[in-house]
């Protein structure tokens, strides 16, 4: 008897042919992502390409001055907000803010969950952040990675829906995780699709290879980006953060829970930091 979706295997060619139909990114975006790989980054410089985009430095100057930081003064610039956030912060803020604009009003009018996609890619580069000590990775770029893990399912939801609904039927079906599913019915999985993505973008190596293999165990060595993204993704399905009513925590792929070797004392200090910046970031976002 024949598969019956064999017919919605993606192969490269079609994958390549569909991301290249996608609209760039703002160039901010790039210059975010680009200048994390710049130790000699001008600050000043990017202070003033991000004073360019008025929305964003709306959103920005609203979470610095949000009780989450608790400032005893108010922040009224960019410059200022670097001067008491640090460039790190206010990159990484910079970033998710404009990913978010850029990409989520392409997945609004679908079925895909736009709230619960992005309040879950809030919480893997929040937990990644405070994870990344523990794996030897810079907090920026474990950020960057966690916020951008899952690109993947955008350009499933954006070039591909007939393809997301059918991994949704056989999710449900077969009681599985996401990425297997999308193996069975696709022969890739948004991780891969994510990578083809990001690197068509020109993202840094570092994070494309992160996004493409986090739910890939031969790709997950001890002190790998992945590796940490691999972790920081499971622990905040069970925490349960996306909101969404079925939701199931992968399986840990052993060495990289060896690699972080938490305490319980560490593991319940991580679970605060990001439960703590979690409601601001999302307020930010719109998400809550």
């Amino acid at each position: 008897m024949s598969d019956p979706t064999s017919h919605l295997l993606l192969d490269p060619e079609t994958i390549a042919r569909s991301i290249g139909r996608l609209p760039s990114l703002p160039a901010i975006v790039l210059d975010l992502l680009q200048s994390m790989e710049d130790d000699s980054v001008s600050s000043e410089l990017l202070a003033a390409k991000i004073s360019g985009d008025q929305a964003l430095v709306a959103r920005l100057l609203r979470l610095a001055n949000s009780s989450f930081y608790g400032l005893q003064r108010k922040v009224v610039s960019i410059p200022d907000a670097m001067f008491v956030l640090g460039l790190s912060s206010v990159r990484n803020l910079a970033l998710t803010a404009a990913l978010s604009d850029t990409l989520g009003q392409r997945s609004k009018e679908g079925a895909f969950d736009f709230t619960a996609y992005w309040r879950h890619s809030v919480g893997v580069a929040l937990c990644a952040r405070a994870l990344a000590t523990k794996f030897r990775c810079s907090r920026e770029n474990a950020f960057a990675a966690g916020l951008i893990h899952d690109i993947g399912q955008l350009v499933l939801s954006t070039c591909f829906p007939q393809h997301m609904a059918a991994v949704s039927d056989y999710q449900k079906r077969f009681d599985c995780q996401t990425n297997e599913a999308e193996w069975a019915v696709l022969g890739t999985d948004h991780g891969r699709l994510g990578e083809a993505l990001t690197m068509s973008w020109g993202f840094p190596p570092a994070l494309s290879d992160a996004v493409g293999g986090h739910h890939d165990p031969e790709r997950l060595d001890a002190s790998s980006l992945a590796s940490l993204v691999h972790l920081a993704d499971a622990i905040t399905h069970a925490l349960d953060l996306a909101g969404r009513e079925a939701e199931l925590v992968p399986r840990i792929y052993p060495p990289c829970w060896n690699a972080a070797g938490l305490s319980w004392a560490e593991s319940q200090a991580i679970f605060s930091e990001v439960e703590q910046g979690f409601n601001a970031l999302c307020d930010m976002l719109s998400l809550t």
